[in-house]
């Protein structure tokens, strides 16, 4: 590698983790200024590349999958570019809760936007004056998730510590079932993509599916437990595939993605590690699939991102600079693009890169304690955050866009 590429390397890292001291001291000393690479994270990507070919060699890895990857890489190069995104400190709602804020949720039409706290509550706001409609109240422990059903904009799913998971009525207030199939944390409730199907994943090693009952003429359906499925060790995220019916679940100290079939409960694994080999050298703690369903984007427990081809286990993109570890809750939000991504940090800030380039586009800045939760408006307008400081942001446009 030779001299300019490598001041170039070093440089960007600098930029990208903010350190303009040091990045202002060795252009000085160097006499080297080097502009900016054509993808972000290149040194961390270098890195890990060659710490995974080094593990996969020891382990008699696979070959890459050069044909689906290039395939891949044209979907990604489809990707819109003349894009904009939230980006500026909007609106700050406080006292919405008595204790810090868990979750928050946009409904499918943008009119409504649900947050679930330690508190145990969950208060259901309008987006256009931000002040708080209702209040339901059914759990016994702190909301941990919240999900509004893709196509019904009132239908939500809240999950808690209690193992209790509870749809409501959001726009009446009225709890229309719960369920207590769980026997510990609830930490998830996901909704398939038509709404058809809703799972449900804890930390007693389970992920539980739900099906709609048959038609009964209320306004709202009504689920049945269909599935339950055993894991060997807490299942730490999921999120249903654009089928309806494959649910890709990860699970903390496994280095697989195992895809459930919720029609018959079959299963198959694909290998997080590209080269093949079974070295575990990260945890996925979030999986969001990308608006044209192509794509699984994994937030893990290294501060890095790692953005996937549905159904195998080719790598395609990196992303550095957001902070979160094993102890952490990460969570993600694509822009209905398919352009950018958006993940939390425990600095405090919100994170956005551009996905085809891996440029870091900006940090939303606010906050004053780890950053608990994200959401975008099916607008791609507004996105929301919460926080451990009790607060919920919300992050607009630009003024002049």
């Amino acid at each position: 590698m030779d001299e300019d590429r490598m001041q170039m390397l070093i440089q960007q890292w600098l930029k990208e983790k903010g350190y303009t001291e040091a990045l202002r001291a060795l252009q000085q000393e160097s006499g080297v200024v080097s502009g900016d690479a054509e993808t972000g994270g290149l040194l961390l990507s270098i890195l890990y590349e060659h710490q995974e070919m080094k593990a996969a060699l020891a382990d008699d890895g696979v070959d890459l999958l050069a044909g689906e990857k290039r395939a891949a890489e044209e979907d990604l190069l489809a990707l819109p570019t003349e894009v904009s995104v939230p980006s500026t400190a909007g609106p700050v709602l406080s006292h919405l809760h008595g204790g810090n804020i868990i979750a928050c949720r946009f409904s499918c039409d943008g009119l409504l936007l649900a947050t679930g706290a330690s508190d145990t509550s969950v208060k259901i706001l309008s987006t256009a004056t931000q002040t708080v409609q209702r209040t339901i109240t059914t759990h016994g422990a702190p909301v941990l998730s919240l999900a509004f059903h893709p196509l019904l904009s009132s239908l939500l799913i809240s999950t808690a510590m209690d193992g209790s998971t509870a749809i409501s009525d959001a726009s009446s207030g009225e709890v229309l079932q719960t369920f207590k199939d769980h026997t510990k944390y609830v930490t998830r409730g996901q909704w398939s993509r038509d709404g058809e199907v809703m799972a449900t994943c804890g930390h007693d090693k389970t992920v539980v599916v739900y099906k709609k009952t048959g038609d009964d003429g209320a306004a709202l359906p009504s689920f049945e437990l269909s599935k339950r499925h055993q894991f060997t060790n807490i299942p730490e995220a999921m999120c249903f595939l654009d089928d309806g019916m494959t649910l890709a679940v990860s699970v903390r100290g496994d280095n697989y993605l195992h895809y459930v079939d919720v029609s018959d409960g079959s299963v198959t694994k694909a290998n997080l590690n590209q080269m093949g080999d079974d070295h575990v050298s990260f945890t996925v703690l979030d999986l969001n699939l990308s608006p044209n369903g192509k794509f699984l984007l994994a937030s893990t427990d290294k501060s890095r991102l790692l953005l996937y081809s549905v159904g195998t286990t080719l790598q395609l993109r990196f992303y550095y600079g957001a902070v979160n570890d094993d102890l952490c809750q990460t969570r993600t939000s694509w822009h209905p693009s398919g352009s950018y991504i958006f993940v939390t940090s425990q600095d405090h800030k919100v994170y956005c890169w551009h996905v085809t380039s891996q440029r870091l586009h900006c940090q939303l800045k606010g906050h004053s304690a780890a950053v608990r939760d994200i959401d975008m408006s099916p607008d791609g307008s507004t996105l929301v955050s919460c926080a451990f400081d009790k607060t919920v942001r919300l992050w607009t446009l630009p003024k002049d866009e």
